[in-house]
């Protein structure tokens, strides 16, 4: 019986000396599942600083002009009856600044177009679905008491005004819009 015994205990040892080919493989599937886990969640993250960063850019961005508009409006604001064509002759289509602007970090999304498009409204019959902004249009801008008139630009008193931007991001192409007014001071 003692001799059953020590046979008994000695092929228990030898197999509890090394592990199974069957435990080596689950062994290292969880780690490669740990692994490949890992990675996935930092590429996200990666992905996600990405949108993070272009989204700050083009909302620094749409604040710089819209500071620079509302300055320039400002600053032409000595003969009111004039203002609003002097914003449009900076800011307008042909203007000096122009009416596209790019940023830098933010990459174009058609060839050739710019990331960047600002749009001054000077006909209070425009709708607000016409501009993608709700921006309460019609609107009398000239406050003559209609909101009729195709073009403002020599009597404004008030202007909308919209800024778009288009990019090609991380997550394929994005676009920032922001409707803001500006008036003759």
């Amino acid at each position: 019986m003692v001799k059953s015994f020590a046979l008994w205990s000695r092929s228990g040892l030898e197999r509890a000396r090394g592990f199974t080919l069957i435990e080596l493989a689950i062994a290292t599937s969880i780690l490669m599942i740990g692994i490949v886990s890992v990675l996935s969640a930092s590429s996200q993250m990666h992905a996600l600083r990405q949108v993070n960063r272009e989204r700050t850019l083009a909302q620094n961005a749409v604040r710089s002009i819209s500071e620079r508009i509302h300055a320039a409006s400002q600053g032409f604001s000595d003969d009111p009856t004039t203002w609003g064509a002097e914003l449009l002759a900076l800011y307008g289509p042909g203007g000096t600044s122009g009416d596209t602007f790019e940023v830098l970090g933010l990459a174009e999304a058609e060839e050739g177009e710019p990331v960047g498009r600002i749009v001054i409204v000077t006909d209070e019959r425009s709708t607000d679905a016409e501009l993608g902004r709700d921006l309460g249009m019609p609107r009398d801008l000239n406050g003559d008491g209609d909101a009729s008139d195709a073009d403002v630009s020599a009597s404004a008193r008030i202007l909308p005004v919209t800024l778009t931007l288009r990019w090609r991001g991380e997550n394929g192409q994005q676009i920032l819009r922001h409707g803001f007014y500006v008036m003759g001071y």
